[in-house]
């Protein structure tokens, strides 16, 4: 590992003052005046979801196993997404509450049990966090969905894990709260597998 001339891992940053330099409804803008580890200032640009709530993901999953999947188009990116139902949590929300809200509001689908897996920060310029919510859902059929086309939400997909998988990996999905959200599940269903054997 590189020797530097301080220890990164003592460091403590100086709080600091926020500064807002521009606000929106969905997400407000900082550029801050920041003290860099060796000493130096700089400045840090990163943004916070409006409200200061944060983000959920939901993960809609029926008794069968599969997964509902919408396209959505993000702008930044140019192009349709495919993606989990998602959004921003409104004051006073749970995570929960957000989940079974969006769940509802993009696809028309209404989850039978829900439940918060954790919470994951998207990126490092961000302040808010991102809180992945299973969502069990009916065995529908997409002839059941009722999509949010004003939001953008173009085609819906039901997907088997191994689908979502071979998706990740041939970068059709490309998006990282989803996988990371995955990634919850799967560490879930372990824990429920291994809670199961320790009963038997």
């Amino acid at each position: 590992m590189p020797k530097s001339e301080f220890s990164a891992s003592d460091w403590i940053p100086e709080p600091g003052v926020e500064h807002l330099v521009y606000e929106t409804p969905w997400l407000d803008f900082y550029y801050d005046d920041i003290t860099h580890p060796d000493g130096t200032p700089g400045k840090f640009a990163w943004v916070r979801k409006h409200g200061g709530g944060g983000g959920v993901m939901t993960i809609p999953v029926t008794p069968s196993g599969k997964f509902l999947v919408i396209s959505v188009y993000r702008h930044p990116n140019k192009r349709h997404l495919w993606e989990f139902p998602a959004g921003i949590m409104e004051d006073g929300e749970s995570p929960e509450e957000a989940g079974s809200r969006e769940l509802i509001e993009e696809t028309g689908v209404t989850p039978v049990r829900l439940e918060l897996l954790g919470s994951h920060s998207p990126i490092g310029y961000s302040g808010s966090l991102i809180h992945a919510v299973l969502t069990e859902i009916p065995e529908v059929t997409l002839d059941d969905i009722i999509l949010q086309t004003e939001e953008g939400i173009v085609d819906a997909k039901l997907f088997t894990q191994t689908e979502l998988v071979d998706l990740i990996e041939n970068q059709s999905i490309v998006s990282g709260p989803l996988t990371m959200c995955l990634a919850r599940y799967w560490m879930w269903q372990k824990r429920q597998e291994a809670a199961q054997q320790e009963q038997t």
